[in-house]
Formats: C-alpha cells, structure tokens, sequence
C-alpha cells in the first residue's frame, strides 16, 4: 500500500543538533548572563576598623577614630561636631592639598576626594572642614614623605545627636598613562567606561566616641 502525498513525507523533520552545539550555547547563555567575558564577580571592598591602614597608591591612610564633640555658647547652648582623625602618608614626591570630599560631585584629585561616601550621611550644603593640625596655623598641605594628621569635621544639624558608629566608602589613586602622557595620579574607577563611578577599595567602619568637647 503505498502512503497517500502529503503524509508523513510532507512534514518537517525535526533537526539534530550536536550536543557539542547545544553545550557551547549554553555557556555563551550563561556567559551573557553573567556580563559578557569578564570575570563573573569581583571582589568585594575589604572591611576595616580602628587603626587599620589603606595603601591608597598616594597616600598611606591610618584611620585613628571617630568622635564627637561638643561646643558650648555664651547663651547655654552650643553646637556638636563629627570628627574623624586620619594619618596621611604622602607617598608622592609632590606636595598636595588635602582637598575636600566629593559631597555628591565628581571626585577629583586630592587625597580627600577618595573619601568617596559617609554612612549616615550628614547633610550639609558647605560639606565638611579638613585642617592638618600643627604647630602653629593649622595646614591644608601634605608634604612628600610625612606622615600628617588629618581632621575631618562636620556640623551636626540643629537638634541631631551624633551618630554610634559610621561607615566610609574609601578609593585608591592610580597613575593611568594615556599616549605617553602622564596624567598624575587620580582616582581609580570601578570598569573602563568614561563615566565609571570610583572604585571602592574599602569600607571602614569606626565607632563614634562620644562626649567629648571643644
């Protein structure tokens, strides 16, 4: 008996694909899935406390502590203050301002530009004050080879109380070259895209000592 036209004849055979075929699919699947063929995941920023250091490329950072601190009025009140004290290394063979941190704008190229992010977040619209404490007037310079003490000092708002503990987003300085150019150091990114935010080399948290005054 013969099979009638457009029987089975007539439909479309299912193809065969290699199963090598189908394995290489699926790593470029997952390949994809996990953001092209860079590494899937890099590591996380390195958890720091009291007294720990950073090489920062630049600069060498201990982070002292963190305090807050009160300062009383004529009138019976006053006003209270975070402070974080640093010791900066200036590992350069130039001198540098200590700069300021980036309070929502593009980071620059001081040495408190890599204070990239304060948790909780202290709202100001002038930002924090930096001095290097000294003999005599207080500096804003970081001298090649010395090893500064660095202030950072926020005005708490009217009625807040100080925080008990703080966390800071901290980034490392790189020297890129570009056609042989040297553009100094400046903060590493997180990627090669122009607008890559900085890397966050490591998150230190400090308990805040409370009590103190000016």
């Amino acid at each position: 008996m013969t099979s009638p036209s457009g029987g089975e004849a007539g439909r479309r055979r299912p193809i065969a694909v290699p199963v090598a075929a189908l394995v290489i699919a699926t790593g470029l699947g997952v390949t994809a899935a996990l953001g092209g063929f860079a590494e899937a995941s890099e590591e996380p920023p390195a958890q720091l406390g009291p007294g720990s250091s950073l090489d920062q490329g630049e600069f060498t950072t201990k982070f002292v502590e963190a305090r807050s601190l009160f300062q009383r009025d004529p009138f019976g009140g006053g006003k209270r203050f975070l402070e974080i004290e640093l010791e900066v290394t200036n590992k350069s063979d130039e001198s540098t301002g200590v700069g300021a941190p980036p309070n929502g704008k593009t980071p620059g190229f001081m040495f408190a530009q890599s204070l990239l992010k304060m948790d909780p977040e202290i709202k100001s619209d002038d930002g924090p004050t930096l001095s290097v404490p000294g003999e005599g007037v207080p500096s804003r310079q970081l001298h090649p080879g010395m090893t500064s003490t660095v202030v950072v000092r926020y005005e708490l708002p009217a009625g807040d109380r100080p925080p008990k503990k703080i966390k800071l987003d901290v980034g490392v300085f790189e020297e890129p070259e570009t056609f042989n150019i040297d553009l100094g150091w400046v903060l590493a990114r997180d990627g090669d895209a122009g607008d890559a935010p900085p890397k966050v080399e490591a998150q230190v948290t400090l308990p805040v000592n409370q009590g103190g005054t000016l």
